[in-house]
This record gives C-alpha cells, sequence and structure tokens, in this order.
C-alpha cells in the first residue's frame, strides 16, 4: 500500500538565533536609513557623517587604544557601583519581604526613591562626593537598588507559606533557609531585578560621565562633541547600545547558569 509521507518544510531555528536574525534585520535597516538620509543631505554631512566615515573614527580609536581604555573605565565603574546597588537590594529586599515591620519602615523610603528620575540625583551627588569615583559608585550603585530591592522584596513575599512551614517542621537551620528555600524560591523575581537594574545602571552610567568625569565612554561623547567630532559620537552611541546588548546577554547567560540552574525553564525566567 503506498504511503504519502509528508515533509514539514518549515524550520524552527532557536530563540538564540531568532533573536540574532531580528538583531541584523534592525541594524541592515538603520544603515540603510542612515545611507539614506546622508545620500539626500537630510542634516549638513559635517553633522551626520557616513557609515564610512563613522567605521573609519571607529578603527583610529580602536588602534589608538582610546576606545579600549574608556571601555573598561566605563565598565569597572559600572561593575562595581551595580555589585553594590545588587548587594544592598538583595538584603534589604529579603528583609523586606520577611519582616513586615521592616517592610512598613522602608517601603515608603523605597517608593519615594522609585519616582525620582537617576539623572536628578547628579547635582547632589556632585556636591556630596565630588566628581570622582564616588559620585559615579553612589549613582550607578542606587540606580541599581531600586527595582533589585522592588523585585526582591515581591519574590520573598510570594513565597508559599506551606514551604516556610515544612521547613521550620524539619528544623532546618536558619542559613539553610536562607540560601536553600528563602532565596531559591525567590530568585526568579531577583534575577529580573538584576537585569533591569542592569540596564538603568547602564543608562546613568553615561549620564554620569557626560556631566562629571574626566574618563570613560561618556566622558569620550562629550569631548568628541565639543571639538565637533560628529563622527565619535555616532561611533560613541553605536558602540553603547552594541556594548549594552553584548553585557545584558552575558548577564542573562550568568543568571541562568548559575543562579536558575537548578529552575526549570530557567532561560525563560530571565527574558
Amino acid at each position: 500500500m503506498a504511503q504519502t509521507i509528508g515533509i514539514n518544510m518549515s524550520i524552527r531555528f532557536p530563540p538564540f538565533v531568532q533573536r540574532l536574525f531580528f538583531l541584523a534585520a534592525a541594524a541592515a535597516l538603520i544603515l540603510a536609513l542612515w545611507s539614506a538620509m546622508v545620500a539626500i543631505r537630510f542634516v549638513p554631512e559635517n553633522l551626520l557623517p557616513g557609515p564610512a566615515a563613522v567605521m573609519q573614527a571607529g578603527w583610529q580609536e580602536a588602534v589608538s587604544g582610546r576606545l579600549l581604555v574608556s571601555t573598561e573605565i566605563s565598565m569597572l565603574r559600572l561593575c562595581s557601583g551595580f555589585a553594590i546597588g545588587a548587594a544592598i537590594g538583595v538584603v534589604l529586599g529579603i528583609l523586606m519581604g520577611l519582616a513586615p515591620v521592616v517592610r512598613m519602615a522602608l517601603a515608603p523610603i523605597v517608593e519615594l526613591l522609585r519616582t525620582i528620575p537617576p539623572l536628578a540625583w547628579i547635582p547632589l551627588a556632585i556636591i556630596w562626593f565630588g566628581i570622582g569615583e564616588a559620585s559615579k559608585l553612589f549613582l550607578i550603585a542606587l540606580t541599581a537598588f531600586i527595582p533589585i530591592v522592588i523585585a526582591t522584596d515581591r519574590g520573598v513575599k510570594q513565597i508559599d507559606p506551606v514551604l516556610m512551614r515544612a521547613a521550620r517542621s524539619l528544623d532546618v537551620p536558619s542559613h539553610r533557609m536562607m540560601t536553600g528555600v528563602v532565596l531559591k524560591a525567590a530568585m526568579p523575581d531577583i534575577a529580573t531585578g538584576l537585569r533591569l537594574g542592569w540596564t538603568l545602571s547602564f543608562a546613568i552610567l553615561v549620564g554620569a560621565e557626560m556631566i562629571a568625569a574626566d574618563a570613560g565612554i561618556g566622558h569620550m561623547l562629550m569631548r568628541a562633541m565639543n571639538v565637533g567630532r560628529f563622527d565619535i559620537v555616532i561611533l560613541g552611541i553605536l558602540f553603547l547600545g552594541v556594548l549594552s546588548i553584548a553585557t545584558d546577554a552575558i548577564l542573562t547567560f550568568l543568571i541562568a547558569r548559575f543562579l536558575l540552574h537548578w529552575h526549570m525553564g530557567s532561560d525563560k525566567e530571565v527574558q
């Protein structure tokens, strides 16, 4: 008996490949629009250099080492400030989630801080800490702290009370209760807060470096603008976009690999 074999011609690519495809398509579209704007002289060429001029500027900055040095300085600031804000946010978030008294005391303060745009803190940061590293670390840590403490508090509050009672009935030590029950149960929410905190910290880093810094990518942008090097300005903007995407992907991988490796579908929890 003849059998008809149906062949499904549709191909399903992994999510990572799909994201790369859409990123490449978006980059191609931006490049096409950019080239068209330069060709029709939508704005003067000295204010909107073409892709070739920006690529040449990027090569010069890379070969000279200036781009690498600026990137190293900015990333060191970002990682240091983010680590401080994340540590404080997770600790206070756990305390708020476990102790209603602590939540009553801190929730209004956190809510007030949440409504204030991070850039609004720049003048006070300069007055309090000067234009040195301390002001940048303060701004980054504060910016990262807000979403992380909120997400951690939410994750701890949503822990199933039955799970907590079961752990207590088994006489689980306090430190094991914290690491084996509370942190693990709240980790998906904490992971979401970490990613959001990282994204917001990246934005405040550039703003702080543009206003009060003598090195870094933001400072490179301001210096280029002041001397009319708009090719370097555009280079810096594009480089920041690529760097933001790359670092977010790295953070997502690290979270899934080390914080959510035990969780089913951990690659989806931090999307």
